[in-house]
This record gives structure tokens, C-alpha cells and sequence, in this order.
């Protein structure tokens, strides 16, 4: 089981990354996001089975995040953990399928208590899901799925239209159209932006080159490479390689 801590509040991660003895809950590694941003490429490059998240941070908020998770990744487990007691977020968790609200300051042994429960229904959700893999040989029923894990399995290639169309047997225009309704972003946008996810887990836990990076991700030149990251986070590599290490 992996865990993601989403908390502006950096005494506060350090606080559950060690009152919780995690890997006798069976959770084998913790992730740590301190904004909605870090959380999102977390998530997209690293399979997540429970998220604990904070409401109110800076930027995007914890509720919009989770919407954005449930449409893109619905089989993540989250719990809130807030030190808001606000009627109408707990209204807003229970609409989106939180699976725990809780409020700071909490016993330690609750939460303990509540991610035990949450790993007992990830299991059960894993278990369901094996199931169906045995029959996601049956025809595809939700093609944008299927196209948003074909470009996250394919992303460092050369991908297209015709890849696309071949996989789900759909126009190219059409299934791009259905793609941006789904996920806010086009198919070489999210292309795109899914390079960028992975060049920057590379930054983060790798000494690689910019070059290797770059090549690694499916750019051939390094310049160009930098030149996108630069437009979707508006920093060059090395600076946040550097803003990394500082961290």
C-alpha cells in the first residue's frame, strides 16, 4: 500500500510521517505533497492506494483537488483531515466519496483507526479489481480510460492519431473531443503534461543528466524540452532540481 500526505503545513506531515507506525498498517511508502500542484503529479506518476489531505492550502483548494482525483483516478481512497469544522466542506467531502472527514487536532489513535479501516477497503477494491482484469479480453466500455492509460503507458513515444484511433476504433477528432470533456486537456496537451509529470520525478529522485531526462521522456532535444517545462511550471530544470534538493 502507498500513502499520500497532502498538507501545507510542514510540522504537521512530519507529525503523521512518525506518530504512525505505517509499516505495520501495512504501508510500505508515504508520499508528501504540500500543495494541490505536488499532489497532482504524485498521483499521475505513482500508484496510490489512500490520500490524507488537508482542505484549505494555498493555491487550488483540497476539495477541487479531490474532484480532479475521482474523475482521474476514482480508485484512490481519500480521508480529509482539516481543522476546519465548516458544515458545508464536510457536505462537499461526503458529495465527492470521501471515505473520512476528520478534524485537528486528532488521536492518533483515530487516525490509526480510520486508515487501518481505509486499507481494508482498498484491499477489497484490489481484489475487485483483479477480478475484472481476468475478463478492463471483453470490448472496452469507456474509450477515454482506455486512451488515458494507452498515453501514459506510451508517453515517451511518438504517438499518434492513428495509434489512437486504431485502440478504440473511433475517429481521432471525435475521441479527442470526448478526451478533453473527460480530462480537461486535449490528447497532446495531456501528452504534454504527462512528460512533464515523469521529467519531474526524474529531477526529484534521479542524478540524471537533462539530456537523459529529456530523451528518457520521449524529447529529442534537450533545449526543446526545457522550453516546455519552463511554459507548464515556469521554471528551467535545474531550477527545480535545485528548489528540490533545497526541500
Amino acid at each position: 500500500m502507498k500513502l499520500l500526505l497532502v498538507d501545507d503545513e510542514l510540522t504537521m506531515i512530519q507529525i503523521m510521517e512518525k506518530a504512525i507506525d505505517w509499516k505495520k498498517e501495512g504501508i510500505q511508502k508515504i508520499f508528501v505533497a504540500y500543495n494541490a500542484d505536488e499532489a497532482r503529479d504524485i498521483l499521475a506518476s505513482s500508484e496510490i492506494d489512500i490520500m490524507i489531505c488537508d482542505i484549505e492550502m494555498p493555491g487550488e483548494s483540497g476539495l477541487e483537488l479531490i474532484k480532479w482525483m475521482q474523475d482521474m483516478y476514482p480508485e484512490v481512497i481519500c480521508i480529509i483531515l482539516t481543522g476546519y469544522p465548516d458544515f458545508n466542506y464536510a457536505r462537499s467531502a461526503i458529495s465527492l466519496g470521501v471515505y473520512q472527514y476528520l478534524l485537528k487536532p486528532v488521536a492518533f489513535e483515530e487516525l490509526e483507526s480510520v486508515v487501518r479501516s481505509a486499507i481494508e477497503r482498498a484491499e477489497e477494491n484490489m481484489a475487485a479489481s483483479a477480478v475484472s482484469d481476468k475478463e478492463k479480453d471483453r470490448e472496452i466500455s469507456d474509450p477515454v480510460k482506455c486512451v488515458r492509460g494507452y498515453l501514459e503507458a506510451h508517453y515517451n513515444e511518438i504517438i499518434t492519431y492513428r495509434n489512437i484511433e486504431s485502440l478504440v476504433h473511433m475517429n481521432g477528432d471525435y475521441i479527442n473531443r470526448e478526451f478533453k470533456k473527460s480530462t480537461g486537456y486535449t490528447l497532446m496537451e495531456y501528452i504534454q503534461r504527462y512528460r512533464i509529470i515523469m521529467a519531474k520525478k526524474l529531477l526529484r529522485e534521479t542524478n540524471l543528466s537533462i539530456a537523459d531526462i529529456s530523451a528518457q521522456i520521449g524529447y529529442d532535444s534537450p533545449a526543446y524540452f526545457a522550453k516546455i517545462f519552463k511554459k507548464l511550471t515556469s521554471l528551467t530544470p535545474r531550477e527545480y532540481r535545485a528548489r528540490h534538493e533545497r526541500e
